[in-house]
């Protein structure tokens, strides 16, 4: 008996798709309040979804995308990572129920929208590099000295 029970997991578990496995992310150099507007708007009214639940505080966002008369759920994160090296603020999009390229897609149209509506972002600043020592740092000072 648990042997059969055992055969009908593992098959079920090889034909049902896996759900909330997709997501696709992007890092972006605009600033955080710059990207969580346009994240809003392109969701809400560029696209038309609904938006379900929001806190701009930490940075994510439910709506429901919107195909062929169907609605699915999404959500969006809008996430600083300033010290990370890829860009000021990651955006995490996740429609669980639909390929991969519609979250690839509204990604592509939120770096559009940054750039029409706020520019080129400002080039990433390079970390610097550490000056070598002046000579004779190393021999105290006159006021060092004569203490």
């Amino acid at each position: 008996m648990m042997r059969s029970w055992a055969a009908i997991v593992v098959t079920a578990a090889l034909f049902l798709p896996a759900v909330g496995q997709a997501k696709k992310t992007e890092d972006y150099r605009h600033s955080y309040d710059q990207v969580w507007r346009a994240a809003v708007r392109l969701i809400r009214v560029d696209q038309g979804y609904p938006i379900r639940d929001r806190d701009e505080s930490i940075g994510y966002l439910l709506f429901d995308y919107k195909n062929d008369g169907r609605t699915y759920p999404g959500s969006l994160e809008v996430i600083r990572i300033e010290d990370q090296g890829g860009g000021p603020v990651r955006v995490v999009i996740q429609i669980p129920a639909m390929p991969g390229y519609i979250e690839r897609m509204l990604l592509d149209k939120l770096q559009k929208k940054l750039v029409d509506e706020y520019g080129e972002p400002a080039p990433r600043k390079k970390p610097e590099e550490p000056k070598p020592p002046d000579e004779g740092e190393d021999e105290p000072s006159a006021a060092h000295r004569s203490l």
